[in-house]
């Protein structure tokens, strides 16, 4: 194959569809927005380490990116670590194994069992598509019952997808529980992938790696415009003017693909405008101490106003960041949220009072630096029958093709979905020439 071919997104999708293309003799080149590839699996330094912007792990069933680990060389890196989930309502509750949730006291024990019923009752279900007409209310209700989902469900849900909380389908639901049940150890406790020193590595070790297969990248090069000529995508345009391409792949999401396409058919980008996302703004804290024994701590307290408590360096060492303990404050939301636009020390300001609540003896003085990322496009909102929604890769113009988190569904998003997305279009992009 030697066609010249655009890649919109310099994300983990981008890449993966790169890599193939390349490999199979195409011209690529990656435009990227940002100076730096990556996307939400991009990273930072503190003391010397790489660090997610956005918190990041693997599961036992990620096999695609623990492939790629393996191929760029990286492998001695991977570990698989024991990790603590606790659920947060007036207190820490330790969830991590059936006889912690026994303990459970914040439901009956007849709901406690109900609710381990649930989890071993998800690892069955094999027809998703049974589920696509249910929202994850109604399933859990009648998985659980009324007084768990009260108790323990609506608050997460609410906390995460805001208004569109009742919209949610069982799908997603089904979904992140069977992750998280999938990727257990013998004793049942959870066991998580992290590559030691950052998932950074993989991004550097992997663009060094496509600059060999001469993949150009034009970093810092947003895409103004997919130009569509005669039913067919020509090229792109930016800041530079028009450059002419075979072919066009677009890893945006599908919103943002309607807008960069204006010549695309009416009914498809009106189609791709109906898909929603929500925002995510995540505050990352440098600590002298740890905040508790936990990895990933839910919210159930809608008083509070972050979704989650992933303290990372209870999963990795603090010795691989200078002895500093981290942890990230996860909050998904609209962009019209006034928490989107607010900086480190006004997201912390705010913050304090509730992590003084959750955290004994919780003092500003704690916290050495904080960060404050932010990304519009984070998590598709999955309603019911979104198989009827979700876009094919091929777009309705030759010669252009979209591969986002969007179409992962029934999976939800994560590193893993976008190496294997992104090889899937591309193998898709070579079979239809």
């Amino acid at each position: 194959m030697s066609k010249r071919i655009a890649i919109v997104g310099g994300g983990m999708t981008g890449l993966s569809a790169a890599d193939v293309l390349s490999r199979a003799g195409a011209a690529c080149t990656v435009y990227e927005q940002q100076p730096v590839v990556g996307g939400l699996a991009g990273s930072f330094q503190v003391n010397g380490a790489y660090l997610e912007k956005f918190y990041h792990h693997l599961f036992t069933s990620d096999l695609a990116m623990v492939e790629l680990i393996q191929r760029l060389g990286l492998g001695d890196r991977l570990e698989w670590l024991p990790t603590t989930n606790s659920y947060y309502v007036n207190r820490i509750y330790r969830l991590s194994t059936p006889l912690d949730l026994l303990r459970f006291s914040r439901i009956s024990l007849v709901d406690r069992v109900r609710l381990g019923i649930l989890y071993l009752r998800t690892r069955f279900v094999r027809d998703w598509k049974a589920l696509e007409a249910i929202t994850a209310r109604d399933w859990l209700v009648a998985m659980a019952g009324e007084r768990v989902y009260e108790a323990v469900w609506e608050p997460l849900l609410r906390g995460k997808f805001g208004r569109y909380a009742d919209q949610v389908a069982a799908v997603w639901m089904w979904n992140k529980l069977k992750l998280r049940g999938s990727s257990r150890g013998g004793k049942q406790q959870e066991m998580l992938g992290y590559l030691r020193g950052g998932f950074g590595q993989v991004l550097t070790t992997w663009e060094e790696r496509l600059r060999s297969q001469d993949v150009e990248f034009r970093l810092a090069c947003p895409v103004e415009e997919v130009r569509i000529e005669g039913g067919r995508a020509t090229g792109v345009v930016t800041a530079e003017g028009f450059a002419p391409y075979d072919a066009v792949l677009v890893t945006t999401a599908p919103a943002l693909f309607a807008r960069l396409a204006p010549g695309l058919p009416a009914e498809y980008r009106e189609r791709l405008e109906r898909i929603e996302y929500l925002a995510n703004v995540c505050l990352v804290m440098e600590l002298d101490r740890s905040l508790s024994d936990t990895y990933w701590l839910n919210v159930g307290d809608p008083t509070i106003p972050f979704t989650g408590v992933i303290e990372h360096t209870n999963m990795q060492r603090p010795e691989e960041y200078g002895g500093a303990r981290l942890a990230y404050l996860s909050r998904y939301l609209d962009p019209s949220d006034p928490y989107y636009g607010m900086e480190a020390e006004e997201l912390l300001a705010a913050y304090m009072p509730h992590l003084q609540k959750m955290f004994r003896g919780f003092e500003r003085s704690w916290v050495k630096r904080a960060w404050a990322w932010r990304e519009r496009y984070t998590q598709p909102v999955i309603t019911r029958h979104y198989s009827d929604l979700k876009p094919p890769y091929r777009a309705p113009a030759d010669d252009l093709w979209l591969c986002s988190m969007a179409q992962v569904y029934p999976e939800d998003r994560g590193m893993n979905y976008a190496v294997a997305s992104g090889r899937r279009v591309a193998e898709e992009m070579l079979t239809e020439g």
